[in-house]
């Protein structure tokens, strides 16, 4: 019986360190393609959600929207 138990612990802890080596997937990127958008400024292609919008287009960062728009 203390076999037994002894197994049941030893591939429990094989278990357990098993999951805590496997990746995890918890991000927040979002899946598939994903839209480019030129910057107005350069022209630089900058996927949509990480743009900055402005008055005259979008732009790969605030510092090209500030130097643009003035």
């Amino acid at each position: 019986m203390k076999y037994l138990v002894l197994l049941l612990i030893v591939v429990g802890g094989i278990w357990w360190i098993r999951q805590q080596r496997r990746p995890h997937t918890h991000t927040n990127k979002p899946s598939g393609p994903q839209v480019m958008v030129p910057c107005a400024h350069c022209g630089t292609h900058t996927p949509e959600s990480d743009a900055v919008r402005g008055t005259q287009g979008t732009y790969c960062s605030a510092a090209h929207r500030d130097a643009h728009e003035g």
